[in-house]
Parts: C-alpha cells; sequence; structure tokens
C-alpha cells in the first residue's frame, strides 16, 4: 500500500509505503510510517515531483525512500494511467499460512530466499535475504563500499602519532586516491567506536588530512583545507577556534612580506595562550597531531569499543552454550 500526501502551498509530495498479507494492515502501515517522527510543519520541507527519470531511478533515490520516505516521486505517479489493474487482495492467515504464502509467491518468481533464525538470547529474530529481490542499497556497494575498506586504514590511523613521514605521506596519498568524501567520520571509515565527546569521536577524513599535513609541513595543502573545513563542519566550538587560529597564522607564514612574531601578541589576545602555542607547535612541527590522545591497534583507552568487543564475546559464548560446544 502507498499513501501520499501532497502539500498545495509548497508543491512536495510525500509518499510512504507499506507492506502487509492483510490489506487492513498494510494499509494501517503505511499511515503509521508517514507521520512518524514527523509533524505537519516539517512537511513544508518535502521534495517536489520531476519528470527526470534518472533523478527517480538513481541508487540514492531508493535509499531515501527506504530510510525515511523523503525521496523524489515522478510525476508519472500522478497519471490516471496504470500500469496494473488494482486488485483487492488479502492473503491474511495464521503465521504459518500467511508465511507459506508470501514465499510462494517469491518461488513464483524464481527467487530464492535465505533465512537465518536468531533465537540463542531468548528473544527470536529472523534475517531473511532474497538475492535480486531485497536489496535496498546497490550491489556493488558490497565490493566497494563494505567494512572491509577500513582494512586499507585502521592500523596506521590508530598508530598515527608513530607513523614515519614517509609513512604519513603513503597514508594520505591512499586518502586522496580512494575519493572517499572528506565528511566522513574517521569511527564510520575504520570501524572502531571512539567515544564521541573527544577529538576522535568528531574526526572526519578532511582534519585527519589537514593534521598529516601540519605534521608533514605541507602548509599550503593544509590551508586550502583548513579553508573548507571552516566553511563546512559541525565541530566544537573549541575545535573550530583552533582552526580559525590556524588559517589566520597559516596565511601570516605564507606571505612572504608578513611575519609570524608581528602577530602572535594580538593573536594570544584573540584565541587565547593555550590555542596559539598549539597553533605555532602545529605549523613549525613541534606539536603533531593535536587533540588526538595516542592509540594504538591495542585499542588502549577505547573504552567505548573495548566494552562492545565483549559484547561479541557474551553473544559468542552464548551460542556457543545453545549449540552445544
Amino acid at each position: 500500500m502507498c499513501v501520499t500526501i501532497m502539500n498545495p502551498k509548497t508543491g512536495g509530495v510525500f509518499a510512504s509505503f507499506g507492506a502487509h498479507p492483510s490489506f487492513e494492515v498494510a494499509l494501517e502501515r503505511s499511515l503509521t510510517e508517514l507521520l512518524q517522527g514527523r509533524s505537519f510543519e516539517g512537511l513544508n520541507d518535502i521534495p517536489k515531483p520531476t519528470f527526470n527519470s534518472m533523478a527517480v531511478s538513481e541508487p540514492e533515490n531508493f535509499v531515501e525512500h527506504f530510510i525515511d520516505s523523503t525521496g523524489v516521486i515522478s510525476w508519472r505517479f500522478f497519471s490516471s494511467k496504470s500500469e496494473f489493474e488494482f486488485v483487492e487482495w488479502d492473503f491474511s492467515g495464521n503465521n504459518q499460512q500467511e508465511c507459506e504464502t508470501l514465499f510462494g509467491i517469491l518461488a513464483d518468481l524464481g527467487k530464492e530466499a535465505y533465512v537465518a533464525q536468531f533465537d540463542q538470547l531468548g528473544a527470536s529474530a529472523c534475517r531473511i535475504l532474497v538475492p535480486g529481490y531485497s536489496e535496498v542499497y546497490p550491489v556493488e556497494d558490497l565490493i566497494w563500499d563494505n567494512t572491509n575498506k577500513a582494512l586499507q586504514y585502521r592500523e596506521d590511523i590508530l598508530n598515527i602519532h608513530k607513523l614515519s613521514d614517509d609513512a604519513l605521506v603513503d597514508l594520505v596519498e591512499r586518502l586522496e586516491e580512494s575519493q572517499l568524501d572528506n565528511y566522513i567520520d574517521i569511527i564510520t571509515l575504520i570501524g572502531i567506536e571512539f567515544d564521541e565527546n573527544t577529538v576522535w569521536g568528531q574526526l572526519t577524513i578532511l582534519e585527519l588530512k589537514i593534521l598529516i599535513y601540519l605534521a608533514l609541513g605541507e602548509l599550503e595543502e593544509a590551508i586550502e583545507l583548513v579553508g573548507e573545513f571552516l566553511q563546512y563542519n559541525d565541530n566544537t566550538v573549541e575545535r573550530n577556534l583552533f582552526y580559525q587560529a590556524v588559517h589566520a597564522a597559516l596565511e601570516v607564514t605564507l606571505d612572504d612580506e608578513l611575519a609570524l612574531d608581528d602577530f602572535i601578541f594580538n593573536f594570544k589576545r584573540m584565541f587565547g595562550d593555550e590555542v596559539m602555542e598549539n597553533v605555532v607547535g602545529s605549523i613549525t612541527g613541534e606539536v603533531k597531531f593535536y587533540g588526538l590522545t595516542p592509540t594504538s591497534m591495542k585499542l588502549e583507552g577505547l573504552d567505548r569499543h573495548l566494552r562492545l568487543i565483549d559484547s561479541y564475546k557474551k553473544l559468542h559464548n552464548a551460542r556457543k552454550k545453545a549449540a552445544g560446544l
């Protein structure tokens, strides 16, 4: 079932889908999904329909529909001509009957369904995969955008304080050549859970590149990225202040007609003594990776990730006991 809201004030359209063997339940689910976590005032921001087939059919648009139903809708959706005749359907019954009906439909379509059941921890759950049918994200993402990419960067980033200049050059070149979005956070990139209230927890690929370029003394590369950081970021006030000071100090340092010593007094009045000491140290190379506490592949100090590992250990132990191993 699909329930659609059209906003005459803005021309926006919002469509929500729901499914169930029972017609009534499918309709109820569509309505529930439509308004979940939203206010009517928020419907002023919904996207407008389009005749651009590319915009509608691109994988990212499918994902937007899947996540929160904010994907773009085609104007063809509103044509009075439909590709299929409406059929008043009802496949409802007990759980077993509904299950057999739905898997029967997949079988008729020539689709294979794979089901994994989990009940070792006292609560039942299952995962159902139907190749060529159940994918939401493009299949290519399984190859190009999966957690294995973390293996290319994890060890070097966790050991960044110990890397030689050559190793730092290699790391930043790999990051540049990867064409990864600069605003991906390092938590996502390397699959390590840092405390979100720390610099590590807020760190993005963009900021990591800045710190590497500063450590290498590549100041022109650094100032270009610092400008981008200051324009688009949601980091803490303290971290923004640090990079404002870095940008100002770099502009002076890279200008042959200016001397940083002539500006230090007023920079300290503006940004504070401690900030400027770390800014100057970062530019001269005396301070490297300011704000990032040293760690390693042993994950020392990363209590959040260590707790996550303990949780997985408990889960695996429970599975072993349930299997009698």
